[in-house]
């Protein structure tokens, strides 16, 4: 899923549809890695946290809370359902605000959604819990992936969210590593998916105290601050002619009032319309995978050993992002993106139609892999043709269009499910080439445009 911009970004006069790259110049020119360092750190516990329950929760409310398939897909929606609710207003709020505050709160009801697991085996109550950790999720992606922008310079962009994508997916190699023995040292059952979801309440809530104390809130916030300022005092001061004082007045006051309106325009460009539609068809097969995957896997015989593994086998790969950010800095960021989409779409119409527990294993290492050097170039891509001032803003749209597809998938999942089985992952594959390929050629033409000449 952020640096100091140029102070003059709002007179800046970009080419239709495409934010030029002098938006993303930070003033100083440098990249702060201490404070990335911290992000990085922060998600790498949270998503040890989420990693160690995620591959166990439906199976604890299936086999704890006794949750039909169907009640099962109901959860997981709650869970979209609160992020595409809430991911673009609290982007857009992180734009006004700051990034800090809002991943703090964030964070903070994300650990006490998880805590509230241990409560109660009452299914409903789930729904209510999986809303709750929806919109704390809300909370802290778009503002933690604007945050990124806001601390890293344009030659290093990538590679930034390359430690962060690595620090995430460390997490989630060490979070469900760690699941198997806690569950069996409380002596399984309900006691253990109960140390779990303590485990990851309580990192959870020690990630939110520490960002508090240590994260500072970007220069940028400042900056975008005195631009709304600056514009709002230019139009005040347009209106001179007594005649036009009322309307200068009116345009003062739109200007200065803290709304996105009026910037849709700029907002709902081509190339983030076709950000938009990558993310939603890549992910209507993961709400899915959050209902049935566990589910799927231990219908074929699985172990919860082996549930784990998948998670681990999948994570080893994503340490290497870094090295696929670095790549996106010297190579073409459009290329890199949908090589690596194309082959985990691929990835997922296999895992639909085999039935070879070995083979999941092998194909889960190849997405791993073709998703560490694909999402840095797609993140960094996706700022090159945001407005800086309402990156916050695109990056909640984008979260709001992967909710709105993974709610959807986890609705139809159940249903198609019933009637054709572990194939219904396959169909996730088939729509997410699908979006692929109408994006594809919104995408390159954009990328020939911002494009740095030793890009490919």
């Amino acid at each position: 899923n952020v640096t100091a911009h140029d102070a003059d970004i709002a007179n800046a006069r970009p080419h239709p549809g495409v934010a030029p790259s002098g938006h993303h110049e930070p003033r100083a020119g440098r990249t702060h890695w201490s404070q990335l360092a911290l992000v990085s750190a922060a998600e790498f516990v949270v998503w040890t946290g989420f990693g160690a329950i995620m591959p166990y929760l439906p199976i604890f409310l299936q086999e704890e809370a006794h949750s039909s398939l169907f009640l099962i897909g109901v959860i997981a929606a709650a869970f979209y359902l609160g992020t595409l609710a809430f991911s673009s207003p609290l982007g857009w709020l992180s734009d006004l605000v700051g990034r800090k505050p809002v991943i703090v709160a964030g964070t903070f009801l994300y650990a006490l959604a998880m805590f509230l697991f241990t409560r109660t085996a009452e299914p409903w109550w789930f729904v209510l819990f999986r809303l709750l950790e929806g919109v704390g999720t809300a909370a802290v992606a778009p503002a933690a992936t604007a945050l990124v922008a806001d601390i890293s310079r344009p030659g290093d962009r990538s590679k930034a969210y390359g430690v962060l994508t690595s620090a995430q997916f460390g997490g989630l190699i060490v979070g469900p590593a760690l699941a198997p023995p806690l569950y069996h040292l409380a002596g399984g059952g309900r006691a253990g998916f109960y140390a779990i979801f303590y485990f990851g309440a309580a990192l959870t809530a020690a990630t939110a105290v520490a960002v508090a104390a240590v994260l500072r809130e970007p220069s940028a916030t400042a900056q975008r601050r005195a631009q709304r300022e600056g514009r709002a005092a230019a139009a005040a001061a347009g209106a001179a002619a007594p005649g036009q004082a009322a309307a200068g007045r009116e345009a003062a006051a739109d200007t200065a009032r803290p709304t996105p309106r009026g910037a849709w325009r700029e907002v709902l460009t081509p190339p983030i319309v076709a950000f938009l539609v990558v993310a939603f068809t890549s992910h209507f097969a993961m709400g899915g995978f959050e209902v049935i995957w566990s589910i799927w896997l231990k219908h074929l015989g699985a172990s919860m050993t082996y549930i784990s593994l998948t998670w681990i086998v999948f994570s080893v790969p994503m340490l290497l992002s870094f090295a696929g950010g670095i790549l996106a800095d010297r190579y073409s960021r459009f290329t890199l993106m949908f090589t690596g989409y194309t082959v985990s779409a691929l990835a997922w119409i296999v895992y639909g139609t085999t039935r070879d527990l070995g083979l999941f294993l092998a194909v889960n290492a190849v997405e791993g892999l073709a998703v560490a050097f694909s999402y840095p170039p797609k993140q960094a891509f996706l700022v090159q043709v945001s407005p800086p001032q309402w990156l916050g803003t695109v990056t909640g749209l984008e979260a709001t269009a992967m909710q709105l597809a993974g709610m959807l998938g986890t609705f139809a999942t159940p249903v198609l499910y019933e009637r054709m089985s572990g194939y219904v992952l396959a169909l996730g594959g088939v729509v997410n080439l699908v979006g692929l390929a109408v994006a594809a050629p919104v995408l390159y033409r954009a990328w020939r445009r911002v494009a740095p000449p030793r890009a490919g």
